[in-house]
């Protein structure tokens, strides 16, 4: 898919194409695609913005990059992973494999336990909330 594509597709099923943040993340991806192969990540134009709008410092461009020449099409960041998973900017209508990530959820559940504790002077019920990372 292109990356406009990918990250439609990201959206609908999952959160987001991914955000590589740190070395440690940039290493992972690795291990969930076939060797050799370019994938979109969620970094594009420039000045360079995550897909999620969240910011990053972190960046592990190839060494000739970034470089985009006046009036080009390329504004789009995918890792090379035959290179080490160093990032170039590519043209955004390449069809390339692409990565989404599965954020974290926190969710609060409301709990109504009769727990048997009108004997201690806790009243009728104790509602617990919970918080579910």
């Amino acid at each position: 898919m292109n990356w406009t594509d990918a990250q439609s597709y990201c959206r609908e099923h999952h959160t987001d194409l991914a955000s590589v943040r740190n070395m440690e993340e940039n290493q992972m991806v690795p291990n969930l695609i076939p060797i050799n192969t370019y994938v979109w990540i969620g970094l594009f134009r420039d000045p360079w913005i995550w897909s999620d709008g969240k910011e990053s410092l972190f960046r592990n461009w190839n060494p000739l990059e970034p470089h985009i020449p006046d009036g080009s099409s390329k504004k789009c960041v995918a890792a090379d992973f035959s290179a080490d998973g160093q990032w170039e900017i590519l043209d955004c209508n390449v069809k390339s494999a692409f990565i989404c990530y599965i954020g974290k959820m926190s969710i609060k559940v409301s709990l109504t336990l009769d727990l048997g504790l009108e004997s201690a002077g806790l009243g009728d019920a104790t509602t617990l909330i919970i918080s579910l990372c």
